[in-house]
């Protein structure tokens, strides 16, 4: 695992948010759908009953399209929410979008509410400022996220989804990083080998 500077990542991020706000909500859009299709085609999503989404940001993909495709599936949905001062997250599972409000963090999240010590999903879906091939992510810069891959089951596919226009060539990673098995972007999908 390289270490690399804070510097560098700060460096990154202020790079992948102009990218985000040059697009427009069109392209958001127009992306989000194709990256939805390609998504629920994966053989992980059809076996996945147990399903770890995030409620989109305006510049993320928009994931509620996969909400509703994972309800009409039978699929169990589960969302993030903020617990304690070390913003680590909890899961809850979420019936109906309405019932995500707006948290602390500018996103919304379920009402708090603990589903045991492990995070009960088969698949995880996990959004990030920017992705490279290896399969490493670039989140906001909290940790919550690298933290909650930290204590993950083995066996759950984790799957970064992001616009195409978020790849870098080379994430900044220190050594809490952790990378995804798949990166689903509207224009692609990218197996890698899970690094630690």
């Amino acid at each position: 695992m390289i270490r690399t500077s804070l510097t560098e990542k700060e460096e990154q991020r202020r790079i992948l948010r102009k990218r985000l706000a040059e697009r427009s909500e069109d392209e958001r859009k127009a992306a989000s759908r194709l990256l939805a299709e390609r998504l629920v085609l994966l053989p992980e999503w059809q076996a996945a009953r147990r399903v770890g989404l995030f409620a989109s940001l305006p510049s993320e993909p928009n994931t509620d399209l996969l909400f509703e495709r994972a309800r009409q599936e039978g699929k169990r949905v589960f969302y993030p929410w903020f617990r304690g001062e070390n913003r680590s997250l909890g899961f809850a599972e979420v019936e109906a979008l309405e019932a995500l409000h707006p948290g602390p963090l500018r996103f919304r999240e379920p009402v708090a509410v603990e589903v045991g010590e492990e995070i009960e999903v088969d698949l995880l879906l996990i959004p990030g400022l920017g992705f490279d091939r290896s399969g490493m992510r670039l989140g906001r810069g909290g940790g919550s996220y690298d933290r909650t891959l930290a204590e993950l089951r083995p066996d759950v596919v984790r799957a970064g989804l992001f616009f195409s226009w978020q790849e870098l060539p080379r994430v900044a990673v220190e050594v809490h990083d952790r990378g995804m098995d798949i990166v689903v972007t509207e224009k692609e999908l990218t197996r890698v080998g899970r690094r630690e």
